[in-house]
Formats: C-alpha cells, structure tokens, sequence
C-alpha cells in the first residue's frame, strides 16, 4: 500500500505550514487552522478573498497562539495568478518551514431549487467551488511533489457530495459531486508518481458555519453593492446546539488524516458533537448505491414533509428529526 492511503503521524507536521483557503469567516477552515496551531503546532495561512477578514483572523491567531504563528493572505481562488502570488508571499514570511497540509476549502452556497436557480449564482458556484479547487491544486500540489516529507492535500466537499441531488441547492451539490470527482482523479495521478502527497476529500455533515450568508456578501460584493470595508467576520449558527463546531469538525478532520480515511465524512456523532442524533450519512449513502446498482431513482421521499419544512431525500435523519422537536414544530 502507497503511503498515499496509509495512516499518517500528525506529528510530523509540528513547525509546518498549513495553507487553508477560505478560512477567514469562522467556519470550517477556520476550525482547521485554530486546531492546526494548537493541537499541532504548525504555522497557519489564511487564506480569503478580502483584507479586512485575512487581518482580523491572522491578528486573533496570533494574540492567541503567539506571534507569527498566523499570517492572512488575500486570494481568490477563481484566479490562478491569485494563488501563486499567495504561494510567493508564503515563501517569504515562513522561509524555513516547508507546507505540511494545503486545504482546498473555499465555497459558495445558494440555497435554490434547480429551477429557481439562477446563472450568475451557477456561474459563481462553479467557478469557486470547482475551478477554484482545480486553481489551488496546480497552484500547490507542484510544491507537494517537489518536498521529500510527506504532506497532505485535502479538498472541502460536502456530504452532498455523496448523496444524491435533492430539491434544494442543486447547484452546490453539483458543484460538490464534481469536487468528489476531481479529488479521486488527483488521488489516482500521484498515486504512484508522489506517494508522498496525501490526498483526501472532506465530505462534511453539520458544521455551524455561516455559508450561506458569506456567499450572498461576496455576491453583494462583486456587484459593488457592499464595500470590502465593511466585511466583518461573520456569526455561525450551530443549528440549536446539533450542528458541530468549527473547532470540533476540525478535530474530526485530523482524526480522519490520522486514519488515512480518503472520504472524510465527518458525522454528526461524539465526540465532535454532545448529543446522539447522527445526519445518518452512511445510510443516505447507501440509499444512492442501491438505487444506482438498481438503475433506479427513488423518488418517495418527494411526498413526504421532512422535519425541516419541504420535502426532501437528504434532510431526514435523526439530526433533523431532533431539531424539528427543538424548534418546538
């Protein structure tokens, strides 16, 4: 077995560079860089696409953690030339630790069905969360190949990567479905040429972030609507106490890169959460194998209402179910 798929000592990480792209908002990459620094003792780049978010997260690492352990950088990932200079000013400020992790962790959601869905928000999606994770592999894996330690690249999927499509925010899980894709193609071109460069494919579940009002900001942003000075870093939800904290998730995700787990389906379950209602992602899963061994698509769910109000063939188990009694419906 390559070292590409084996267990991995986090380690050996200790005084490395973890690059994380989309980390400056308090979500998932914000749990992985805090978790990078203090559980691991690595030095953290934070990567996003404004100013004030990169500063504000780099400055809190650092009255945290201790200075110049964080630095931010402002990248987007849509641009190839964005991330290169992003690994050029990576170089300068940490010249003597090699990068031990990249993740490939920026997203976008609309929550819209296919139907009410529109171009620009399909053009966005694919472009930031399919282009732009392409854009960070040929930006970073080149560097990967060229060190003699091991290191990891991870790419941010989601759950909905998984499953099959459902009625709403079809273009995100489309976009997820092809990050899925494009991951295990990157795992199958180094397997034998760079073993040493670890491949995963982060496949959340619950995290408390706030996607889906980020995403609306930087659309407001693009049109010119919203000023970059006036970005705060936004407040996550955690789902009436279900969904799993930044900081939480991220243990999770080391413990998979730990395990040498390729699909990294970081559930809903302890110790990461304190509480006994998993999203169930095994099983929706295995819904989607069945119906594909079987050549057919079950669509029953569609007249059923779920516990979070419409219809739906993901949103279903136990979680849901559990916040439907929490939200007192």
């Amino acid at each position: 077995m390559s070292r590409q798929q084996g267990s991995f000592d986090l380690k050996s990480l200790s005084d490395r560079v973890a690059v994380v792209t989309g980390a400056g908002n308090n979500g998932i990459g914000w749990g992985i860089c805090r978790h990078a620094i203090s559980a691991l003792g690595m030095r953290v780049a934070v990567l996003d696409l404004h100013e004030r978010l990169v500063s504000d997260a780099a400055a809190r690492l650092n009255d945290e953690f201790g200075n110049g352990c964080a630095i931010g950088v402002i990248c987007d990932v849509t641009r190839p030339e964005s991330l290169a200079a992003a690994l050029d000013r990576i170089a300068l400020d940490f010249p003597e630790s090699s990068i031990g992790a990249v993740f490939a962790n920026a997203g976008v959601i609309f929550n819209h069905t296919l139907l009410k869905s529109t171009a620009e928000e399909w053009a966005t999606t694919l472009s930031v969360n399919v282009v732009g994770v392409v854009n960070t592999i040929q930006a970073f894996v080149p560097t990967l190949q060229a060190q003699k330690d091991d290191a990891i690249f991870c790419t941010t999927a989601s759950v909905g990567g998984l499953v099959r499509g459902d009625g709403g925010a079809a273009s995100y899980q489309a976009s997820k479905h092809a990050v899925v894709a494009l991951t295990e193609a990157l795992s199958f071109e180094l397997a034998r040429k760079s073993p040493q460069v670890r491949i995963h494919v982060l496949c959340p579940c619950i995290v408390g972030t706030a996607l889906g009002a980020t995403s609306i900001t930087n659309a407001r942003v693009a049109r010119g609507d919203v000023a970059t000075h006036d970005i705060e870093p936004a407040k996550t939800s955690e789902l009436l106490g279900l969904a799993q904290t930044p900081e939480r998730h991220a243990q999770q995700v080391f413990d998979h890169i730990a395990a040498g787990n390729f699909y990294m389906v970081t559930e809903n379950k302890p110790p990461y959460v304190d509480h006994e209602f998993p999203f169930d992602a095994k099983g929706i899963i295995r819904e989607r194998m069945e119906n594909m061994l079987q050549l057919d698509l079950d669509n029953s769910d569609a007249w059923v209402a779920g516990p979070n109000g419409p219809p739906s063939s993901i949103l279903k188990g136990p979680l849901w179910q559990e916040l439907k009694n929490r939200s007192g419906d």
